[in-house]
């Protein structure tokens, strides 16, 4: 085959072109301070760091989730307090006339001091996080009691959030759960107890007396028991609670230790040896150098130079 000086020249400026992409290649390491900018760079590394970049993502989404969820947790604890602290001063009232009483005063106090603890009752248990009623179930259309009733106006379904791929945890305790004893439909878990604590209030106040009327015993005796599976009902709640947070803590824990091993993983595909990339920039530089020097000199040569 006749090699012409068209053919050489072509060579000649396909050489040089590949040696600049390695130039600018390795320059464009040196600045960007990591191995992989853009997936032509290394297909394989390319798909993994996008991968690993969307579960980066997910594990920040699901850090932010885990402290909303630690924050309602603790707020609805702080509420679950609250209650237990009345059922706590309704029992040590209601203790107190466990046996009845001859005077008309004591029996109208304890009576006033039981009706007072049953609005405060009912103000813990309408307790909000930002707008949202915190024993009202995902219904948010009122406060789940009231003083005209004992009804409970919210539902029974448990707000969850997801702190895990796939994982998700329930973080609402609903009203009927916890003051009423009752979930809708009936038996769906967790369950604290059988106590209506709303009715129980009505049957101290009933049963305690007042002014007029005395200290019905019987009925003080069993509306006592019943105060004090109300009070193992919010204890059991306050349990619940903690398990979720402990769970929480857990998550959070293992989430971040995943993400820090990705992000570990990010760091040794995208590292930057300088020490080396220089030598090789240098050694590329000197080649390049040496290829256009060396095509200038041909590009000079003609038949001239080869004749006598």
């Amino acid at each position: 085959m006749r090699i012409t000086q068209n053919m050489t020249a072509n060579n000649a400026v396909y050489n040089l072109q590949q040696g600049q992409a390695r130039l600018d290649k390795l320059q464009n390491l040196v600045s960007a301070g990591q191995m992989v900018s853009q997936p032509s760079d290394d297909p394989i590394s390319g798909r993994l760091l996008l991968d690993i970049g969307d579960k980066l993502k997910a594990y920040d989404q699901y850090a932010s989730n885990n402290t909303k969820a630690t924050s309602w947790l603790k707020f609805t604890g702080t509420a679950l307090q609250g209650l237990t602290d009345v059922v706590y001063q309704a029992r040590n009232v209601a203790a107190k006339m466990n046996n009845g009483s001859t005077d008309p005063n004591i029996r109208q106090s304890a009576h006033d001091q039981l009706v007072e603890l049953k609005k405060q009752l009912i103000d813990a248990a309408n307790s909000q996080y930002g707008d949202q009623y915190v024993f009202g179930g995902a219904n948010n259309l009122g406060p789940p009691f009231s003083n005209a009733n004992n009804n409970y106006a919210g539902d029974s379904a448990q707000l969850a959030v997801e702190i895990a791929n796939n994982t998700s945890q329930a973080i609402s305790v609903t009203g009927d759960r916890l003051l009423k004893g009752t979930t809708t439909p009936a038996g769906i878990p967790p369950t604290y107890g059988t106590v209506d604590v709303m009715q129980t209030f009505d049957d101290l106040i009933a049963a305690v007396g007042d002014l007029a009327t005395p200290t019905n015993v019987a009925n003080m005796v069993t509306a006592n028991q019943n105060i004090e599976g109300g009070a193992k009902q919010l204890s059991a709640a306050t349990s619940d609670i903690l398990s979720r947070t402990t769970r929480l803590d857990n998550m959070a824990t293992l989430n971040e230790n995943n993400k820090n091993t990705l992000l570990s993983i990010t760091t040794n595909i995208q590292e930057v040896d300088y020490a080396r990339l220089g030598v090789e920039l240098s050694n590329q530089k000197m080649a390049y150098e040496a290829s256009l020097s060396v095509t200038a000199k041909l590009s000079q040569l003609s038949l001239l130079n080869y004749m006598p």
